[in-house]
């Protein structure tokens, strides 16, 4: 997702570092005869501020579950794996009731993915698209509604310490969700709660990596587990990091 759109053609390189070995990972593709990919390059390459974002969700709402759906999109399961991992590599378990908040949560298949691995508890969502949320709620998951956007440098009405767990899938860019945002991801989670998130692999180094390391250096969160899915995992010729931290 840079932020210089590319010359000539569509060419969305993702460059990712795994097992210290660096690779750029491109989806190219023509337009015309790809919708999908004609889609994902309006997002990522016209698509510059908060609003413009919400508008680009807004008008391609009805449409989304299919974009995804051809770009092979397994981020919600993968989000949920790399919880799973944690779980089964500390031997804790996040409790299943527990309270939780989608961030970002679009049409609800990061809800759903979450009740897939048994969490039963109340989901509240924070998605700032009323016309993806109306299909959101279809889903019969979520308990209360946030309409609002996660931008750096501002606060939603979300109230803080509330929730045990908040989790956020493709959501975290260079948008509006930039690296700041995760703070107040982090306000909304109660003590000893958790935060999950899964982001095109790009954005890992020397952006969110680092700045969890300057959180994790004033004592506000504990990284768990850190996954990376190579291209094709998390969606065609894309490749992807989540993480799981705990708020401290």
């Amino acid at each position: 997702m840079d932020s210089e759109q590319p010359d000539n053609e569509m060419s969305l390189c993702i460059s990712t570092n795994q097992s210290g070995d660096h690779k750029n990972e491109c989806l190219n593709g023509e337009a015309s005869n790809d919708p999908s990919k004609e889609w994902l390059h309006s997002l990522w390459w016209q698509v510059s501020n908060a609003q413009e974002e919400k508008n680009f969700y807004d008008r391609s709402a009805k449409n989304y579950e299919i974009m995804t759906d051809q770009l092979h999109w397994r981020a919600p399961q993968l989000c949920m794996k790399t919880i799973a991992n944690w779980e089964q590599k500390s031997g804790i378990t996040i409790p299943r009731e527990s309270v939780a908040i989608d961030i970002g949560a679009g049409t609800g298949l990061s809800g759903v993915a979450l009740r897939e691995i048994g969490f039963t508890g109340p989901v509240d969502a924070l998605e700032p698209s009323a016309n993806m949320f109306a299909l959101a709620k279809q889903k019969k998951i979520y308990r209360d509604w946030y309409g609002e956007m996660l931008v750096e440098g501002e606060e939603t009405t979300v109230p803080g310490d509330m929730y045990d767990l908040a989790f956020s899938v493709g959501v975290f860019s260079d948008r509006s969700a930039k690296k700041g945002s995760l703070s107040e991801v982090v306000r909304m989670v109660k003590k000893g709660g958790y935060i999950a998130v899964i982001m095109v692999a790009r954005h890992w180094p020397e952006e969110f990596r680092d700045h969890i390391a300057l959180m994790e250096g004033e004592g506000l969160v504990k990284t768990l587990q850190v996954d990376a899915f190579d291209s094709d995992m998390y969606m065609r010729e894309v490749a992807a990091v989540a993480f799981v931290l705990e708020k401290l």
